[in-house]
């Protein structure tokens, strides 16, 4: 009996404790920076580029836009992302909040388990290019908090997934062979149009 007390009393603390880290850390913020040795421009355009979502942001499926003109502020577009094998696609709202071409780009995701937001800022270095990302997950309900709590600081979680899509979009950038801004060579004018 004494057993059956002391386990009684193990799950309830265990309970206790998982609980009181989403009281503790409602929200959990994270970010990554990378530096890539290409142009602010290049760099910028890599990265806007739909074609390669699924090259650098690991469960990336599709994205729709759904109202507003594209890359406007208040835009919302319909993302889809699969977790992993195995697993059921789900559904992210994404709102445009504000995007100044090669300096920023801020958004707001809304799914049935949390609010996500992430500001991306580009900035020229001594070094190169730096990418920062400075994001924030906020759970849907007491359960969602603790258990993205539990994922981030116990084991990091959200910090390494950041990160490994940061590397990848540091690969894609620097492999980089499409040109975004191609010259167009202008026709010379002919002696028939001066004389005119």
């Amino acid at each position: 009996m004494k057993f059956l007390k002391y386990l009684l009393i193990t799950i309830v603390v265990l309970v206790l404790a998982f609980f009181s880290l989403g009281l503790i850390y409602p929200v959990v913020d994270y970010g990554s920076e990378i530096v890539v040795s290409k142009s602010i421009e290049e760099a910028w355009a890599v990265s806007e580029d739909q074609s390669k979502y699924h090259l650098w942001l690991e469960g990336f499926q599709s994205m729709e836009l759904i109202e507003g003109e594209f890359g406007e502020f208040g835009s919302k577009y319909k993302v889809i992302v699969n977790p992993g094998e195995g697993q059921p696609d789900f559904e992210m709202i994404e709102t445009l909040i504000s995007r100044e071409d090669y300096d920023h780009i801020n958004m707001h995701f809304d799914s049935d388990m949390m609010d996500f937001e992430q500001l991306i800022t580009f900035s020229e270095t001594e070094e190169g290019v730096s990418i920062k990302t400075e994001s924030k997950v906020i759970g849907k309900g007491m359960m969602m908090q603790s258990m993205f709590a539990m994922m981030e600081k116990m084991g990091g979680a959200f910090t390494m997934q950041e990160t490994k899509n940061q590397n990848a979009l540091k690969k894609v950038i620097e492999e980089n062979t499409t040109d975004y801004y191609p010259v167009v060579a202008e026709e010379p004018i002919s002696e028939v149009e001066v004389a005119e």
